[in-house]
């Protein structure tokens, strides 16, 4: 039993001495699919550090308006608050007189008065400015 154990860990590693011709066959085969499994995982990599720069000089900012029920100035601090929790936003107005919030940035415009529907009663999306 116990040379039974010895033999089956023993074959994991490699001896000194020149082994039988199944264990040799065993570590070849061992081997082998070590080796195939490690070309899987093997993955190209290609540079695109030019391209990644261009595309992000193509994306241009957008604007949205947005007409928002607010009331006082805690209204509009929470508003701000949830406006500048949004991924994307470049900048962000909020102006409590006129009851208009403008967001400047890659966002887009329902995740934006969805994200403000969330602080306020009541909020729609203005035409474009």
């Amino acid at each position: 039993m116990a040379a039974r154990g010895f033999k089956r860990v023993s074959r994991w590693f490699p001896r000194s001495s020149a082994g039988s011709r199944e264990e040799d066959e065993e570590n070849n085969e061992r081997n082998s699919l070590l080796r195939s499994h490690l070309d899987r995982q093997i993955v190209p990599v290609a540079d695109f550090g030019e391209e990644a720069k261009a595309l992000a000089v193509h994306v241009e900012p957008k604007t949205v308006a947005l007409k928002v029920s607010m009331h006082c100035h805690g209204c509009a601090r929470k508003v701000e608050k949830q406006v500048s929790k949004l991924q994307g936003v470049v900048s962000f107005k909020v102006e409590l007189e006129s009851k208009k919030v403008t967001v400047v940035g890659n966002v887009n415009p329902t995740e934006v008065l969805e994200s403000i529907c969330k602080v306020t009663k009541y909020a729609e999306i203005l035409a474009a400015p």
